[in-house]
């Protein structure tokens, strides 16, 4: 009897944003080698490595925290082709990936693509030219602010966030000040993804606290 031991891993890159695919099999993890989950921009997602004849040990750059998160998983969950396994941002909670067999992994990511037309539908952007971009980026603009890395300069956390037809605006409570978050090409969303904070800068104060690691928008 063939025994299919193949699955595969559905994540973001941290560098880039791009979710991918790749499809592993069980000769490929060994526990003499490390083996590289690449990006097709050339950024190392992830490596995997056997552990003894039970384990599997899998460590993933998170896109979110950017940090590495390790886990040890049993060999016989790993492999399993029965349900779709998620992979977490251990500091969130908040999902950044999955693992299994192919055709779940196809169908998660479906109804993802499904849920996003109908939020867009539900949000009337049907109409506007990039919906899903632009909803891509509301989605890294929440994520962030549940990290709490969205703020004001002046301090606030509250942030009032308004979609528009290629940008979102983000609006201090407290003080006023706006940022404009462009959402038209893939470069802007690359960009958004690889900064940490999204700070707006204060109307009030001075512009003299940037990092190359806080998304500045317009």
């Amino acid at each position: 009897m063939l025994i299919d031991k193949t699955i595969e891993i559905a994540l973001r890159c941290h560098h880039c944003g791009r979710l991918e695919k790749t499809k592993l099999n069980i000769f490929q993890v060994r526990d003499d080698h490390l083996l590289d989950i690449k990006c097709s921009c050339g950024s190392t997602k992830a490596r995997i490595k056997a552990k003894s004849d039970k384990y599997v040990h899998f460590e993933y750059n998170c896109f979110l925290c950017d940090e590495y998160h390790r886990r040890v998983i049993e060999k016989d969950e790993f492999w399993s082709t029965g349900s779709l396994k998620h992979l977490k941002c251990l500091n969130t909670g908040l999902e950044i990936g999955y693992y299994g067999a192919p055709h779940l992994i196809d169908e998660e990511l479906n109804k993802q693509k499904e849920e996003l037309k109908i939020l867009a539908d539900e949000l009337g952007l049907n109409d506007y030219q990039e919906p899903e971009l632009l909803l891509e980026v509301f989605n890294i603009v929440h994520d962030r602010a549940s990290l709490s890395k969205l703020y004001c300069e002046c301090g606030s956390d509250d942030i009032d966030v308004k979609l528009y037809s290629s940008k979102i605006e983000l609006k201090c409570r407290e003080c006023g000040s706006v940022l404009n978050i462009s959402a038209e090409t893939e470069e802007q969303l690359n960009e958004i993804k690889n900064k940490g904070d999204i700070v707006i800068k204060s109307m009030n104060g001075p512009d003299n606290n940037w990092s190359d690691n806080k998304y500045k928008g317009e």
